[in-house]
């Protein structure tokens, strides 16, 4: 094996975890040949915003130029027509999915189960052909989605999973990449060069903190931290003994008061954990395959029993304008200690990997404002636009069969909008387009940092589409 992709100190923990007695049964055994002979390829990911933007402008410009030959000039209401979802009818044209969650189950094998857990389970009526019935509608909507696989932990389906049969392979052979969310406590040699084989195209593992005893208190049980980490590198040694970059690696840290002021180290201990650049990759190092791996989304923590846990509005800003800027040196210092350019730096807070709800997205106060609402649980209220665009071409579903617009939704749980049992994905959709309208509501106030960073590029890409419409003029009447 060679680790020479790693940094020396990492290169070698990598060099001994290899020669552990797990890697070498699995070695043994002939699984790594096995998985490399099944290997199927990592789909490509859907363009999600512009999935819903096409759409719109292909329904609904005709008429928007219509109002504007008429005499229209409120650029607000024009965006508001050209973002209207049609409803109410059977032949409601849809784009299709770029996004379906699909919540497999339950069960977890972190027992006691994480301190900040929020998961309120239902009953359990979907089997694996069930959700193999779910993705294949999804696949055949008209665009290929993101199939997002969480729970519970999702790993202790095993080989419903990431086996010959199981649900991963099943998407790929679809053209749909699929993600797994992990605490990764299940991730053996075994397990991941499985799900390495699979066409896996990302997965999410939770770790909370660079301090093992800080990670542990939030997780609830000693050793915990010790277990993710060697799961986070029985993946990396199963990528580099099948080759390629797939699937990538991102970490969920979920930001609390316990680990906040720790954020820097767990940065630290990235940079110096990921795979560097690629010695022959010729382009920016943004574009470099390995670029991506390792980013640590910062989950706000949310539900009313986290409220002791939860930054105060005084410690939510002096995160952001203490400890972020110190998170932030670190990753400039690693970009100088591996000789990146002054030219082909990547500013802290403009690899969306490491940005988080305050800054990856567009907000509508500041900072003091920001804190007040995250304080109280609402992380995405300045943030929120004045339509949400992106929910129709999205779907979660959970164990019962309950699906839900979005993952804000599947956790607020208001009324789903259907039912996979009894109807279709995208029926489930059509039936519901009414409610459309009503959204951003009561519901929305924790919406995930990537779905507004979705809904505000659409509102950019309509707004735009509007401009030029009101600059080009009335569409001139041809002669009769």
């Amino acid at each position: 094996m060679d680790f020479s992709r790693f940094l020396p100190a990492q290169a070698g923990r990598l060099r001994r975890r290899y020669e552990s007695p797990a890697w070498r049964a699995a070695i043994r055994s002939g699984l790594v040949d096995e998985a490399r002979a099944t290997r199927l390829p990592v789909p490509p990911e859907p363009n999600s915003s512009g999935l819903a933007s096409a759409h719109l402008v292909a329904r609904n410009e005709a008429a928007v130029r219509a109002r504007i030959a008429a005499g229209e000039r409120d650029r607000d209401g024009l965006i508001a027509e050209l973002a209207g979802w049609r409803d109410g009818s059977d032949d409601v044209a849809l784009p299709g999915l770029s996004f379906l969650g699909l919540c497999l189950t339950w069960a977890c094998n972190a027992s006691p189960k994480c301190l900040y857990c929020n998961q309120r389970p239902t009953r359990r009526r979907l089997a694996l052909a069930d959700w193999k019935r779910v993705v294949d509608e999804a696949a055949d909507s008209g665009s290929k989605p993101y199939i997002y696989l969480t729970g519970g932990e999702p790993l202790l389906w095993q080989r419903r999973l990431y086996g010959p049969d199981g649900l991963i392979r099943h998407a790929a052979a679809l053209g749909c990449p699929a993600n797994v969310n992990t605490n990764a406590l299940r991730l053996s040699p075994a397990t991941a060069l499985r799900l390495v084989s699979s066409g896996l195209a990302k997965i999410h593992i939770s770790l909370d903190s660079a301090n093992p005893e800080v990670h542990d208190a939030m997780s609830g049980v000693p050793g915990r931290w010790e277990r993710a980490v060697a799961g986070i590198e029985n993946l990396l040694i199963a990528r580099e003994l099948l080759g390629g970059d797939r699937p990538i690696l991102h970490l969920n840290c979920v930001l609390t008061r316990d680990n906040a002021w720790g954020y820097p180290e767990l940065v630290r201990w990235i940079v110096h954990t990921k795979p560097q650049r690629s010695p022959d990759h010729t382009g920016g190092w943004r574009q470099d395959p390995f670029f991506r791996d390792l980013g640590a989304h910062l989950v706000p923590v949310g539900g009313e029993h986290n409220a002791g846990v939860r930054l105060t509005a005084p410690e939510t800003r002096r995160f952001y304008e203490d400890t972020w800027p110190c998170a932030a040196a670190v990753w400039e210092e690693y970009q100088e200690e591996i000789g990146v350019t002054s030219d082909d730096r990547v500013p802290f807070g403009d690899w969306a990997f490491f940005a988080s709800a305050w800054l990856r997205v567009r907000q509508s106060g500041d900072l003091a404002e920001y804190a007040e609402a995250a304080a109280v649980g609402n992380y995405a209220r300045l943030a929120l636009g004045p339509r949400c665009h992106i929910v129709p071409t999205q779907a979660f579903v959970l164990p019962d069969g309950s699906q839900y617009w979005c993952g804000a939704h599947y956790i607020a749980r208001p009324e789903p909008v259907g039912n996979v049992l009894r109807a279709g994905l995208m029926e489930n959709i059509r039936q519901a387009l009414s409610q459309v309208r009503h959204l951003p509501g009561p519901y929305c106030g924790n919406c995930a940092t990537a779905t507004l960073f979705l809904n505000q590029g659409i509102e950019g890409a309509l707004a735009k589409q509007v401009d030029e419409c009101l600059e080009a003029g009335p569409t001139p009447t041809p002669p009769t």
